[in-house]
């Protein structure tokens, strides 16, 4: 069933719990590595990030949202990176929009004055979903180091 315009704004937006993982993982197209379990409650228990679910009226997580924070010693300040914004494959674009939106608001209020964005080839909603909004490349370079060990 498709969400209409109304159903995406009595969605409501809340920090993310320990018994909403399976939920989310749910959410989420990858899979869980080794010790998935154990990473995941120490990223919804530190204040170094935020993580936010989209629930519907009934109780069920359509949406996740996910900004890091770091220190950074070249600023002097805060910086922000949206880790993830995930919807159901069904949930209608300004829901994903909105989580954005969240994540911006959530950055500015910590300090930020930027947010950073992952969004690779293999999420492409995500990718139009952040250039429609101004995002653009910038100065990030990323080196995939392979597996831990």
């Amino acid at each position: 069933m498709r969400e209409t315009a109304s159903a995406t704004e009595r969605i409501r937006l809340r920090r993310g719990r320990r018994s909403d993982l399976p939920r989310v993982r749910a959410l989420l197209p990858q899979e869980s590595p080794p010790r998935r379990e154990r990473f995941d409650r120490r990223t919804l228990a530190t204040l170094a990030g935020d993580v936010y679910v989209a629930e519907s009226a009934g109780g069920e997580i359509v949406g996740v949202v996910s900004v890091g924070y770091l220190r950074s010693l070249a600023a002097g300040r805060f910086e922000a990176v949206l880790d993830t914004a995930h919807t159901r494959d069904d949930a209608d674009a300004p829901l994903l929009d909105r989580l954005i939106a969240f994540a911006e608001a959530r950055a500015r209020r910590r300090g930020c004055r930027r947010l950073a964005a992952w969004a690779g080839s293999t999420e492409p909603v995500l990718r139009a979903a952040l250039e429609s909004r101004g995002y653009c490349g910038g100065t990030l370079l990323v080196a995939e180091l392979g597996e831990v060990g």
